[in-house]
Parts: structure tokens; sequence; C-alpha cells
């Protein structure tokens, strides 16, 4: 059975690690990762899996990025994955589109 570190990065911040020990993550339809393994169920929201590395130096590592667009994106897909217009679909399109602005706006006051 193989155990991973979570790692987080989140944009403009270090990468940190979150908790050890999971062997089972999955991709929720929310936006959030479900994290489980040696009694621990927990959840990271608004995230992706950006790489899964069994053989990092320090042991098995998951790493993810976070980032409140990322939740809604995801909610966006579920809904498209019909491939039939709704006016919720177009309003979660329009959500993306400020809260990419905002996210955008926020970079540049850095």
């Amino acid at each position: 059975m193989c155990e991973f570190q979570i790692l987080v990065k989140e944009p403009g911040k270090k990468e940190t690690l979150i908790t050890e020990d999971i062997s089972f993550l999955q991709i929720q339809a929310n936006g959030s990762i479900l994290l489980r393994g040696l009694g621990i169920q927990n959840q990271v929201d608004n995230a992706i899996i950006r790489e899964v590395n069994t053989y990092a130096e320090d042991g098995a590592t998951a790493k993810l990025f976070k980032a409140s667009i990322i939740g809604d994106f995801l909610k966006f897909l579920k809904l498209l994955e019909d491939g039939i217009y709704s006016p919720e679909l177009e309003e979660l399109w329009n959500e993306i589109i400020t809260n990419g602005k905002d996210l955008l706006d926020n970079l540049k006051k850095k």
C-alpha cells in the first residue's frame, strides 16, 4: 500500500504539507478533493491534483493546486457534461469570469 504526503500550493504562496498517510484521493463534483487514509478523512476545497509521484525522495507525494476559481470551474464542467444550456450554466460561467477578474486584480496589487 502506498501512503501519500499531501502538499498544497496556492497563488503567490509556498507549497505546504497539509497531511500525510493518505492512500485515497478523489476529485468531487463540488470542486473539492476528498482525502482518506489510516483513519483520516479530509477534503481540500477548490483544488485540483497537479502531480502524483510515488518515487519522490521523501516518499510518495500528491501535489494539489488550490484557487477559488477551481471549484466554480469544476461545477461548471459537471453541468456542461449534459450538453444542455441552462440559466444555471450561464450564471456559473459569469461567476467564473468575475472571480477570474478578481483573482487577476489581486495579483496585480502584489
